[in-house]
């Protein structure tokens, strides 16, 4: 991977964006380098979670390449708003908890990527916003949608027609982030946060996020039904049976994943 580095730690994956002269700027060789990591490479690497974050301490993913985009067509911003929306869904949608360490700054299509991830947790330095108004176009990989889902549609209004920059604080305050942290010690919380879900069970887990994620979009009766199905589809699984039977013979549960 040219702008992709990769580290494992135990069953936790730390996926950087490397390219710390542009911020971390998403361009489409970024782009299908992380579709590939997320649709094909990941599942060879037996993981629980995902940390996603970006080279250097001033810039997560600091928005899209507008050096790129700006001589684009208007069919050219189509077919790189699908990539980065395939993107983001998978990011959403994987079988594993994703979490973004904002360290610097998440703007525009960096900040689409890190409301797509499960935790976002933020070094005190860090600034999020969707600038792209001021570029005279709208967010194109998600954020109006998944902004207006974390904070309300107001707040999202706000942010999005203004496209003003807020601080790690205030997106703690209104409920954007998981939690502020020092610099230097943000790996090692988004490395604690995976742990606390990995000594869970992994089907349970998954189940818990899908019904989380599609339950949100559907209405209270149909939500309920897929949360009875999720539950009943970690209830018929091997975990199920070693967390209950682990629960009663007090001692710690050796999910397997089954």
């Amino acid at each position: 991977m040219e702008h992709l580095l990769f580290e494992k730690r135990g069953n936790t994956g730390i996926l950087t964006v490397n390219r710390p002269k542009a911020l971390n700027a998403l361009n489409r060789a970024v782009l299908e380098e992380l579709d590939t990591f997320l649709s094909e490479t990941v599942d060879s690497e037996n993981l629980r979670a995902l940390i996603l974050t970006g080279s250097g301490e001033k810039g997560f993913i600091a928005g899209a390449d507008i050096a790129e985009m700006q001589p684009m067509s208007h069919i050219d911003m189509l077919a790189f708003c699908d990539l980065g929306q395939r993107v983001t869904v998978l990011l959403e949608t994987i079988d594993l908890v994703t979490i973004a360490a904002v360290n610097g700054y998440a703007l525009g299509g960096g900040l689409e990527m890190a409301l797509a991830c499960d935790f976002i947790y933020a070094s005190e330095n860090a600034k999020l916003g969707l600038p792209e108004v001021s570029l005279g176009l709208i967010p194109g990989f998600g954020g109006t949608q998944r902004l207006t889902r974390a904070i309300g549609m107001r707040r999202a209004k706000e942010m999005t027609f203004t496209g003003k920059m807020i601080t790690a604080q205030e997106g703690l305050a209104i409920g954007l982030i998981n939690k502020v942290v020092p610099g230097g010690q943000l790996i090692d919380a988004c490395l604690e946060a995976a742990q606390g879900a990995e000594k869970n069970g992994p089907i349970a887990v998954t189940q818990a996020k899908r019904a989380i994620n599609m339950g949100a979009s559907l209405a209270m009766a149909d939500a309920l039904e897929l949360e009875k199905q999720c539950c009943v589809t970690s209830f018929a699984t091997e975990d199920r049976l070693e967390g209950m039977t682990a629960f009663l013979e007090k001692r710690k549960a050796e999910f397997r994943g089954r």
